[in-house]
């Protein structure tokens, strides 16, 4: 038995070995990333910018693969040491300072695209200029991937399950950081080398009985046929759009966005067993003509709703995904002797534009909200010699869609971005610069307050336990140290010791009072977003950091209060 654990060791780091060796860079890499998240799981306060560093080392993960199957490919072989990964050091350098200044909506979206641009250009990169085979490297390399990290889970929940029986047993007092870190390593250094020892070689050849039965008997049995049926589905919906004239819905182009995108897959899947079956001959040959159509119908729905609320991130990501699946089918309905590594490449070309240059989705994104804003206001007669006059007797439709371009640009880009807006404009001015405050629809008047955002320290050698609560997440709680339990059941927060109440709050009633007291300001004070109450038995200061709520025909309700309770026990 021990004879037997100690050869699998072997092979397992001969394996590893073998895999440094080969890619020496991305691991180097991985690593890095690694102990810098592992530090920010142990750090008391985490500096956003060693995230930022951390993000764009990962990227140099799918980076430096690529210039490494490069490099096996003899391309730049005498140049690619020197030249390549200096130039792949000053991008990345780039990308950190200009790309990634923070962690918002379009630094994260812009970094989802290039990592999945370049680990595509990973997998075409050794098939430049091939035709057969490519296929099923990918096939070959999907099933290692799997395998390699259900390996890594089954090896986590391994060594989770040991650290935990230890600090049971033998109460060692094992912090439940080091699960994370046990994580981190294994599935950021311990997975990709192992999973990187197995890419084939440059040069590796298929036969046709390389393909797996179990994937043939997936495909050819369970999702052609459930595609099969899915088609007819849309088919039947198309019809009855025909028929009605009801112009189709807009979850319809997100329905079929994903329908087209997944038949894709499936069509480059079984594209080797072509020659071997006539069943994928004739799905081959006849689906992607089938799915043009339906394709149409993804583009009715998201031109109205174009028309009727301008260009955002979300429609143009939709609309460029169709155009890319519709590219496809055409390439797979026109073209009898495909290429398919041009459906990889093509991908990764467009994950790159969508995000870059102005046609990107921020770019376009952004001129239409304006262009929607400015119909608006001009509509309303609230732009005047480019300024914009107050005016709260515009339709409630007209304000809530001012409203939501407004926090569009303030939550996904920056006010700045919105032309027309005086200088430093924010939320709190609404009323003042456009008569009207931010408007909801049917979900009420939106109300907030919040500390302001300077670092403060909160004395607390006064009090005997610090509770954070986030009432809006928990429906219930409770917290026992000794004799004292804290309990909160929306919205009572409940002290009791010794099974006797010795202090009980109404919690929203006390939000609500914020509220009433500052109703119109956003930004609170320390002073004003507490409560101290004292009795013969207990004193508790109630912190609040948020309050969120909305008002709706008269009625005031809180959705959300993230608060620091803090207790004196007497």
């Amino acid at each position: 038995m021990l004879e037997r654990i100690l050869r699998t060791a072997k092979r397992v780091a001969v394996r590893l070995a073998a895999s440094l060796k080969r890619f020496p860079e991305p691991l180097a890499l991985a690593f890095v990333t690694v102990l810098i998240l592992i530090y920010l799981n142990h750090a008391a306060s985490r500096p956003d910018y060693l995230m930022r560093v951390a993000m764009t080392l990962a990227l140099g993960i799918p980076l430096t693969l690529s210039l490494r199957v490069l490099w096996e490919r003899g391309g730049g072989r005498k140049v690619l040491p020197v030249l390549a990964y200096g130039l792949a050091a000053l991008f990345l350098l780039a990308y950190y300072h200009l790309l990634l200044p923070d962690e918002n909506m379009v630094s994260m979206t812009r970094y989802i695209a290039f990592n999945l641009a370049f680990y595509l250009l990973f997998l075409a990169i050794p098939y430049w200029g091939r035709r057969e085979g490519f296929e099923m490297y990918v096939l070959d390399l999907g099933i290692a991937f799997a395998a390699t990290y259900f390996y890594s889970l089954v090896l986590f929940m391994g060594l989770a399950a040991i650290l935990y029986t230890i600090n049971t047993l033998f109460s060692a007092g094992i912090p439940g950081e080091v699960y994370l870190d046990i994580w981190l390593i294994v599935v950021g250094i311990f997975a990709p080398a192992y999973f990187l020892a197995g890419v084939p070689a440059y040069g590796a050849e298929y036969e046709p009985g390389d393909y797996p039965q179990f994937l043939q008997i997936l495909f050819l049995y369970i999702v052609m046929p459930l595609l099969a049926v899915y088609t007819a589905i849309l088919y039947l919906y198309f019809f009855q759009i025909i028929i009605t004239r009801h112009w189709p819905a807009g979850i319809v182009s997100h329905l079929v966005l994903w329908y087209s995108l997944v038949s894709t897959g499936v069509i480059f899947a079984i594209y080797p067993l072509k020659e071997r079956n006539r069943w994928v001959q004739l799905f081959i040959g006849y689906f992607p003509k089938l799915i043009l159509p339906l394709l149409l119908m993804l583009f009715v729905a998201m031109g109205i709703r174009i028309r009727a609320y301008g260009v955002t991130e979300n429609r143009y990501l939709v609309l460029a995904g169709g155009l890319w699946s519709t590219g496809q089918m055409l390439y797979f309905a026109l073209k009898k002797d495909n290429r398919n590594v041009i459906v990889v490449l093509s991908a990764a070309l467009v994950a790159l534009l969508v995000v870059t240059g102005p046609w990107s989705a921020y770019a376009v994104s952004k001129y239409s909200q304006n262009n929607e804003i400015k119909e608006l206001l001009l509509k309303n007669d609230m732009l005047v010699a480019g300024q914009i006059v107050p005016s709260s007797t515009i339709p409630q439709a007209d304000k809530e869609r001012i409203t939501s371009i407004i926090n569009y640009f303030h939550y996904d880009h920056s006010l700045a971005d919105l032309k027309f807006l005086p200088p430093g404009f924010t939320l709190e001015q609404m009323e003042e610069v456009f008569g009207f405050d931010l408007t909801y629809g049917s979900w009420g008047q939106y109300f907030r307050h919040h500390l302001d955002g300077e670092p403060r320290l909160l004395a607390v050698a006064d009090y005997d336990y610090y509770l954070p609560l986030f009432a809006g997440w928990h429906d219930g709680m409770e917290v026992k140290e000794g004799e004292l339990a804290i309990s909160y059941t929306y919205p009572v927060l409940k002290i009791e010791r010794e099974g006797q109440t010795i202090y009980e709050r109404d919690l929203e009633e006390v939000a609500l009072g914020i509220h009433a007291a500052h109703e119109g300001e956003v930004v609170l004070d320390k002073e004003d977003m507490a409560l101290v109450e004292e009795n013969e038995q207990v004193r508790v200061m109630l912190l609040f950091q948020h309050i969120d709520g909305r008002e709706e025909e008269g009625l005031l309700q809180i959705e959300w209060m993230e608060l620091a309770v803090l207790v004196k026990v007497f």
